[in-house]
């Protein structure tokens, strides 16, 4: 059954379309009209809505918090279509949700960190086009990042600890991409996305030219 829960769990955003989001916004409409009113179709489509609650659950983040998911978007969707740019400004409304996720038993964050050469290389890869931002890094260069945080997630985890990949927001997604193409279900947070008052424990920090 708990094997099963997860499964679900993890395949959640397979699930919800645009008739099961319909029906979430119609509740919610009940109670807070002018943010649905506002937001669908004037700032973003119902096709967008539905995206952008996909891009969370595919990460695991819970959509429970509707009211403040759709308040974000209307905020930010004046200022960009971008639905990957989108989801990471909901991802931060969410901080609370999503940093309560990881915080391990002693109220530390156990992390690992990109350094200036990755976070630059992953940023340089990052192509707007009318369509949004696409990615595309060396494969070489891409081998390399995998094979050294491979190598930090080894030591981290003989040392009993699971840690979560921290890095900018602005490379946060697509970086979060490129890992799940070769180690998959390792969580990847941006900085925004965690409170000011936890304690992060920092467990190495992944550099081109050294793993540390």
């Amino acid at each position: 059954t708990t094997h099963l829960s997860e499964i679900v769990k993890r395949h959640s955003f397979e699930f919800i379309g645009r008739q099961e989001v319909q029906q979430l916004l119609d509740n919610l409409q009940e109670t807070h009209p002018k943010v649905v009113e506002e937001l669908i179709p004037n700032l973003l489509p119902l096709g967008g809505v539905v995206k952008v609650l996909q891009n969370l659950l595919r990460e695991q983040v819970p959509i429970r918090d509707l009211l403040a998911i759709l308040e974000t978007l209307a905020d930010w969707a004046p200022v960009t279509k971008d639905l990957d740019m989108l989801t990471e400004h909901v991802r931060q409304a969410l901080a609370r949700t999503i940093s309560k996720m990881y915080i391990a038993h002693d109220g530390t964050l156990p992390v690992l960190t990109l350094g200036h050469s990755v976070e630059s290389a992953v940023a340089a890869a990052v192509q707007p086009t009318d369509q949004g931002s696409m990615f595309a890094l060396d494969p070489n260069l891409a081998q390399n990042i995998v094979e050294k945080l491979a190598q930090l997630m080894e030591k981290a985890a003989a040392l009993n600890y699971q840690p979560v990949v921290v890095c900018s927001a602005q490379i946060r997604g697509h970086f979060k991409k490129l890992v799940d193409q070769f180690i998959p279900n390792v969580t990847v947070l941006s900085y925004d996305e965690i409170l000011a008052h936890i304690e992060i424990q920092t467990f190495g920090v992944l550099e081109l030219n050294n793993a540390n």
